[in-house]
């Protein structure tokens, strides 16, 4: 629920981004960064959930009195996070279908208009 709520609130930041360049005539500047907030989502997201992954590793070798290096055994550190970030790039991929789509739609609309 929270990717897809964070998929959305992006989505808007990116076709606000390129509506407002392509209405000043500016629209290959507009649609350039427009699509940046949809892979730097992507990426944030990817190195939270690995962040999430090494620090579980690590609580859970301390715990077991091993070495902080102990990364042959994964603990079930790996199973939830995984799919998380299989969700994550679906994510971004369904980001990118919409955002062309919205983009067309604004181009269109805005082309009527003038």
């Amino acid at each position: 629920m929270d990717i897809l709520l964070l998929s959305l609130v992006v989505l808007t930041i990116s076709l606000v981004i390129a509506g407002s360049f392509m209405a000043r005539s500016k629209a290959w500047l507009g649609i350039f960064l427009g699509v940046l907030p949809i892979p730097l989502m992507v990426f944030l997201g990817r190195w939270s959930i690995q962040r999430s992954i090494e620090r579980c590793i690590q609580d859970a070798c301390a715990s077991s009195t091993m070495s902080p290096e102990c990364n042959f055994a994964k603990f079930g550190c790996t199973e939830w996070p995984s799919l998380g970030l299989a969700l994550l790039n679906v994510s971004g991929i369904a980001l990118l279908v919409l955002y062309i789509i919205g983009v067309i739609i604004i181009a269109v609309v805005q082309s009527r208009n003038n």
